[in-house]
């Protein structure tokens, strides 16, 4: 099998459950700032099925055998297909299911910025409100939602592929 389409099965996988666990908490209520259960489960998910999925390309389709290298490039594909999964889904959340989460972010970033500096002047908290509600566009947040799960699953794999890796001594 392409390794390609099989990262791309095993991160629509990943993707659809870390879907799932981020609807189900905003279903139930389930903030990340008061719980630590939707981060445990978004990065013990990622960290099993990137652990899985190298694990049985490596037994399966590649003899059991996998270089580090190889190990590394598959994981990390995996959290990339999964990331932009993640992220559509984030950009169709902030869009239409729940429409006021920026304006949420921007009233935490003011509040958490007037408790860390109670000096602030009103031009520097307009400017820094301005710069945060720029950044806080779903094509932004989308964007940076593929590269930080990308960059997750790439340390992961790092650590991952350590574990993994065998390689073929008879060649």
């Amino acid at each position: 099998m392409d390794t390609r389409k099989f990262a791309m099965n095993y991160g629509a996988v990943l993707g659809l459950s870390l879907v799932l666990v981020s609807y189900f908490s905003y279903i139930f209520g389930i903030d990340e700032k008061d719980s630590m259960i939707p981060s445990i489960l978004n990065n013990g998910l990622t960290i099993g099925f990137i652990a899985y999925a190298v694990t049985k390309y490596r037994d399966i389709f590649n003899n059991g055998y996998i270089s580090f290298s190889s190990s590394l490039k598959l994981g990390t594909t995996v959290a990339f297909f999964s990331s932009v999964i993640l992220a559509f889904y984030t950009f169709l959340f902030i869009s239409y299911i729940n429409t006021d989460a920026l304006n949420d972010i921007i009233s935490m970033t003011e509040q958490a910025m007037l408790e860390s500096n109670p000096d602030v002047s009103d031009e520097e908290l307009d400017l820094a409100l301005e710069m945060t509600s720029r950044m806080m566009q779903p094509h932004w947040i989308m964007m940076m939602g593929i590269l930080g799960g990308t960059f997750m699953g790439f340390l992961y794999s790092l650590a991952i592929s350590f574990f993994v890796k065998k390689t073929d001594n008879n060649i």
